[in-house]
């Protein structure tokens, strides 16, 4: 998901800015409901591949909650922005997805969320390690609950089946490693079709995230630049270094698509769906996200794993404890209908239409096998519940550290904009420019630390250092 963006409404009034944002936008939609409820609760998130089905939830939970549930979809690269504007002009709608990119200590210091309150029997269905002190509660009060497992990826290889057929190559089978999967590119331009898009554009959030995924793949010992033993951030790792290199030698030889450095996700995913290229890098979640904008391409699905650089490496990658999914916003003015509209997720009936809808999967992965979600999606859940591990985190083992989150504020440029720079040429010494981020990521713990000690937080950078952590597997026990 995106980080935070901090942008001056220059000439505009925040009120302007937001009724621009929500009534004029070309990439939201919203259902309204007329139920003979009275009000209306506003339901906005950012996964396209559930707008049907939470617009017709939203129509079937105006009866119960008897208010009108009117539903609103952005796209990721607009939502946080649209989400910005709402909460400074105290426009928050009643609930939304978990995009802003704060963890919650700053959620909750910055007035972004509300207390919700959840019915025994659906807090009963939820695995017993789903609440944690700095990720979906704070100081005992709970602000949200997981929808989805933590095994799942941003970063697996769709094909289109005809184009690679074309091509000679077999889509069943997608090369793993990069000389492979280079050459089938090389392939493809050959045989007159488009190889490769990438969302790089927008913020950068999207490539930023797939990075730190192929880092992993590549070798890096921990998660978004912070190794797991040593508790050091270094994102001038040499896995940063191959990843970023190869991102480039695709880009020299020209087998990414023109255009692709501007490309935020559902511009990058619209040129796959429409089959206007052959071959798109996104998350699992692509199969229901490509349905949504094209029908026609859920026949020509095909799925593969996260690339690594060598033939034979084990593709692992490794992810926190789920964060809550929803939020019930500070401004809401009905909070208990909010928190009931979030409980209802996890219903049997939502949870069902969540699997068909083929996004990110639920906490129960066992159900996709029955499913009739299609074979490349069900191939791309089963990659990431053997390859995708639970890993330390501090706020785990030190509850305190949610004080430090809540100091801690976007390092910028990020990977995601290094790549974009170095790509387009702008940077020229890649290492050196990873050297700065970790550097300056690192700064930025430290003044959050000492803030923290100082208001009397009992926290340390001891606390992110796990010298038992082993690869591939999960640490601790994942329910």
């Amino acid at each position: 998901m995106p980080g935070m963006t901090r942008r001056s409404l220059l000439g505009a009034s925040v009120l302007a800015a937001v009724g621009a944002a929500t009534g004029c936008s070309s990439s939201s939609s919203t259902s309204n409901t007329s139920s003979g409820a009275t009000g209306t609760l506003d339901w906005w998130d950012h996964f396209s591949s559930f707008k049907h089905l939470n617009d017709d939830w939203a129509k079937k939970q105006s009866g119960p909650l008897k208010t009108n549930v009117a539903h609103t979809y952005y796209d990721a690269s607009k939502a946080t922005q649209a989400l910005q504007l709402a909460h400074q002009a105290n426009k928050m709608p009643d609930v939304y997805s978990n995009v802003v990119g704060l963890p919650l200590p700053a959620l909750v210091s910055g007035k972004w969320v509300h207390e919700v309150t959840i019915p025994a029997d659906i807090k009963a269905k939820l695995p017993k390690d789903a609440f944690n002190e700095g990720i979906t509660q704070l100081d005992g009060k709970l602000y949200g609950f997981p929808m989805f497992s933590l095994r799942q990826s941003s970063t697996l290889v769709w094909a289109n089946k005809d184009h690679w057929s074309k091509a000679g190559l077999d889509p069943n089978n997608i090369p793993k490693d990069y000389g492979a999967f280079k050459d089938a590119l090389g392939k493809l331009k050959s045989a007159g079709i488009q190889p490769l898009t990438l969302a790089i554009g927008a913020d950068g959030g999207r490539i930023r995230d797939q990075v730190d995924d192929m880092a992993q793949a590549a070798g890096f010992p921990g998660y978004q630049g912070l190794q797991f033993t040593t508790g050091e951030y270094a994102y001038h790792h040499d896995a940063y270094v191959t990843v970023i290199e190869f991102l480039k030698s695709l880009n020299d030889d020209k087998l990414i698509m023109p255009g692709s450095n501007n490309f935020g996700v559902v511009d990058a995913r619209t040129r796959y769906a429409s089959g206007a290229v052959g071959t798109f890098i996104d998350g699992v979640w692509c199969a229901g996200g490509s349905k949504a904008l094209a029908p026609p391409i859920v026949d020509k699905l095909a799925s593969g794993q996260i690339l690594v650089p060598t033939a034979g490496t084990n593709p692992w990658c490794y992810r926190g404890r789920p964060s809550s999914g929803y939020f019930v916003s500070a401004d809401s003015k009905n909070p208990d209908a909010a928190g009931q509209l979030i409980a209802s997720f996890m219903t049997e009936d939502y949870q069902k239409g969540m699997i068909e809808a083929m996004d990110q999967p639920p906490l129960n992965l066992d159900l996709v096998a029955s499913s009739n979600a299609v074979d490349a999606y069900k191939k791309g859940i089963e990659f990431c519940k053997s390859n995708v591990f639970l890993m330390p985190q501090a706020i785990v083992r030190n509850p305190a550290q949610a004080r430090v989150d809540a100091l801690r504020k976007p390092v910028t440029p990020h990977v995601g904009n290094i790549v974009q720079g170095y790509l387009a040429g702008s940077i020229k010494d890649l290492k050196a420019e990873l050297k700065k981020l970790s550097d300056a990521t690192s700064a930025d713990r430290e003044q959050a630390l000492s803030k923290a000690k100082a208001a009397g937080a009992k926290v340390s950078e001891a606390d992110y250092v796990f010298t038992d952590w082993k690869p591939g597997q999960d640490y601790g026990a994942a329910k």
